[in-house]
């Protein structure tokens, strides 16, 4: 490559292919001391060593898996509960139900995937070798189905015609990890100049074949189990496909080294906002000057291979522990005793004489063993103030190692975890983990908390009516904090509502009369309607008379009208009577 030739310059003469690969060997070169390392702490970790070089005299004090297995457990349980929440709690309850959507996806995905295992390779490579990387995968199926359409013709008929079309069928989103080896990005001093990062695929001519590469059956199969052995047959070789993400013309390029061709472009596969489909790797030991991890086990491996002597002279000396002496040939009962066990006898035929020359003593001596005890109890507690130099290096406090005293109070306890905390970077207030017992103590936490508030809110409120938008207003603001909270949040607006138009109801509404006001208008009520009794009575009498006079009135007409009819009735009969008698 020419000096200051641009981009855009080598990818016109020698082609996009040859750029990327130029740049994959460019990122090589910079990490290779720090993957050299990274595999030497991975065999220390896994402790293998040649087992036939390996003597009795050759111990170990695998230190890095016993603090490696500690801080797993340390800095990972399992994985987080989902918590989505709106950014501006404005009280829009469109956004909060698209929250609460969003939120039991997440819950349902972290339920179908097994991610766990995922997040727990890329801890281990994040505290052997110093990287630790997680890739979120989008993969969706395509299905193609035949529609109809309806089209105008020019003589303007319907025209019905059938088109095929590619349609989702299924999505899936996950988490995918990438071993520390199979990641590279550009050399950058901090994380925020990374320009591209890729990640190496290891697949098979039918697999090329599957994901649609049209030089599938052209693209060399450049990979072996042995990098050393040449002849092994195709079906254990693998295509070594780079997976390249550019942020700088936002594009994803599929390389195969030696390759002339680019496998796949594709524009923007996902449109995230910040582009790479993988966040920030997780780093163990990191300078403002470079990228390129440093493994935390170097940063106390003196220590640890000083562990390792220490452990070697105390088997050595172990060794040398035994009860060993010399005694009088003379007397041959003495070989038979060290063969003797518990509650055994040894007969000897000249056991006075022996009594009388001293007994066992007079006749053999044992090697003294003191000074060998003496430098063991100095090698243990040498090793003891090493192991507590490794704690302090790697910031592993005893309450984590779970290596507490019953005397020590609670406080103190909780210093040494935060302590520890620190040190190895354990964000325990931005990780949402709720087991059981944790959910019980927040729900009961919260419902004290609110029960205590509301019974104030309600006197202020009573009080002061103007202060109840302030009341509800600090309510959310409170419930806020608890997740829990959340579930609330419909209530407390439907309640607030409620109140307030309650309050708009009763402003309109004529002022209410005092209590005294009240008394007077009850007694001046009680007079009417005892007034209007008594008239009530008095008109009952009156009417009734009425009614009586009225009667009377009536009979006495009817009486007369008989009468009338009556002297009518006669005076027609005298009339008849006189006609008959002229007729005569």
């Amino acid at each position: 490559m020419a000096e200051n030739e641009t981009r855009d310059e080598i990818e016109v003469s020698q082609g996009t292919s040859k750029y990327w690969q130029m740049e994959l060997d460019a990122a090589d070169a910079a990490e290779d001391d720090w993957r050299r390392r990274g595999h030497q702490v991975v065999e220390r970790y896994r402790d293998e060593r040649n087992v036939n070089v390996l003597t009795d005299y050759d111990k170990k004090f695998n230190i890095l898996w016993s603090n490696t297995e500690t801080l797993k457990g340390a800095l990972f349980a399992k994985m987080a509960k989902p918590d989505v929440r709106r950014r501006f709690p404005d009280g829009n309850p469109i956004t909060r139900q698209i929250s609460k959507v969003i939120e039991r996806v997440l819950d349902y995905g972290m339920d179908i995937y097994d991610e766990k295992k995922t997040v727990q390779s890329a801890l281990e490579d994040y505290l052997l070798p110093g990287r630790g990387v997680v890739w979120v995968v989008y993969d969706p199926v395509f299905v193609k189905e035949t529609v109809q359409t309806e089209a105008i013709n020019e003589f303007g008929e319907v025209v019905i015609t059938e088109v095929e079309e590619e349609r989702v069928a299924e999505q899936r989103c996950y988490f995918e990890y990438v071993h520390w080896e199979d990641y590279r990005e550009n050399v950058a001093k901090r994380p925020e100049d990374v320009s591209w990062k890729a990640r190496r695929h290891l697949w098979t001519r039918d697999e090329l074949d599957e994901r649609g590469f049209d030089d599938a059956y052209d693209i060399p199969l450049n990979w072996s189990p042995d990098s050393e052995e040449e002849d092994y047959d195709e079906v254990f070789k693998r295509a070594e496909i780079w997976e390249i993400w550019d942020k700088t013309k936002l594009k994803r390029y599929y390389v195969s080294k030696g390759y002339p061709k680019i496998l796949m472009e594709t524009d923007d596969p996902y449109g995230l906002e910040h582009f790479f489909p993988t966040p920030t790797p997780l780093v163990a030991v990191r300078t403002n000057d470079t990228n390129v991890p440093i493994p935390e086990y170097t940063l106390y491996q003196d220590q640890a291979d000083e562990l390792d002597r220490v452990t070697t002279r105390i088997a050595n000396l172990i060794e040398g522990l035994k009860r060993r002496g010399v005694y009088d040939a003379s007397v041959p009962e003495l070989s038979h005793l060290a063969e003797a066990g518990d509650n055994d006898f040894v007969p000897s035929e000249n056991f006075t004489q022996l009594a009388q020359n001293g007994g066992l003593a007079a006749v053999f001596q044992q090697e003294d063993i003191t000074p060998i005890s003496t430098v063991l109890q100095g090698l243990y507690t040498q090793r003891q103030q090493i192991l507590e130099t490794i704690y302090e290096v790697t910031g592993i406090s005893d309450l984590i190692r779970g290596s507490t005293k019953a005397s020590e109070t609670a406080t103190a306890q909780q210093l040494k975890a935060r302590f520890g905390s620190n040190s190895i970077d354990v964000e325990t207030d931005s990780t949402v983990f709720m087991d059981e017992e944790e959910e019980k103590r927040t729900r009961i936490e919260f419902l004290n908390t609110m029960g205590s508030y509301l019974e104030r809110a309600v006197q202020i409120a009573t009080a002061n009516p103007l202060l109840t938008p302030i009341a509800f207003q600090s309510l959310r603001f409170l419930v806020g904090a608890w997740k829990v909270g959340r579930d609330f949040e419909d209530t407390i607006d439907m309640t607030e509502q409620q109140i307030t138009q309650q309050a708009q109801q009763a402003m309109q509404a004529p002022p209410q009369p005092s209590p005294e006001e009240m008394m007077t208008k009850e007694k001046v009520q009680a007079e009417l309607m005892k007034e209007q009794m008594k008239q009530q009575g008095k008109m009952a009498d009156i009417q009734s008379k009425e009614r009586a006079a009225l009667t009377k009135i009536a009979s006495e007409e009817q009486q007369s009208r008989e009468r009338t009819e009556a002297k009518e009735r006669l005076a027609l009969m005298e009339a008849d009577l006189k006609v008959a008698e002229k007729l005569q």
